[in-house]
């Protein structure tokens, strides 16, 4: 009778490891599929260096900008683009991809296209501190309608674009890799369902 407990209880442990393994299985890489040019360039210069986040082992960062406004000079061959760009890492937990890391930063990047594809050639983000509004408003050149905006991209503001960007990022991730995920979790708040 022993030996068929401990059998069991093996069994058991076993199949919980089993369990736990394929819940934090490895979340596949994030990768830009879309169209939009401006985006392209800004996601992959992105992608370079994520400011500084990572993401815990077998976890994902998926880059989340969003861009306020992009001016181009008039050969269109140079382009202004006024953004925050967030980044956000995540882990899988169940069905739930449970944020572990997030950064925002705004900005201003200068890109210019050679052989039809636009490349960021030079970028600058507000720094900490008093830095922080005193760089928005220099990118902003004054334009208090543009200031605004980047205030509304903060996630300080109730009117904020940022739960609509962050959510329709983790959309695309899931839809694209075919994962059965259906929320996403930042700490201390509920989950936000990527299914509906």
């Amino acid at each position: 009778m022993k030996k068929f407990v401990s059998i069991i209880l093996a069994l058991a442990l076993a199949l919980g490891i089993c369990g736990a393994v394929a819940e934090s299985e490895a979340l596949p890489a994030y990768t830009w599929n879309g169209e939009d040019p401006y985006w392209a360039a800004v996601i992959n210069y992105m992608e370079g260096q994520y400011f500084g986040i990572t993401a815990d082992e077998g976890g994902v960062i998926i880059p989340t900008p969003i861009l306020i406004k992009v001016e181009q000079n008039k050969d269109e061959t140079e382009a202004t683009v006024y953004g925050n760009f967030w980044v956000f890492a995540y882990a899988r937990n169940g069905k739930i991809l449970e944020m572990t890391a997030a950064t925002e930063n705004p900005g201003v990047m200068k890109l210019e296209k050679k052989d039809g594809k636009w490349t960021v050639v030079s970028a600058e983000f507000a720094g900490d501190g008093e830095d922080y509004m005193n760089d928005i408003k220099r990118f902003a050149n004054g334009d208090e309608a543009l200031i605004e905006e980047y205030l509304r991209t903060t996630g300080a503001t109730e009117d904020s674009y940022l739960p609509q960007y962050q959510r329709a990022a983790v959309v695309l991730y899931v839809d694209g890799n075919k994962l059965d995920i259906e929320a996403y979790q930042e700490p201390g708040n509920d989950p936000v369902s990527v299914t509906d």
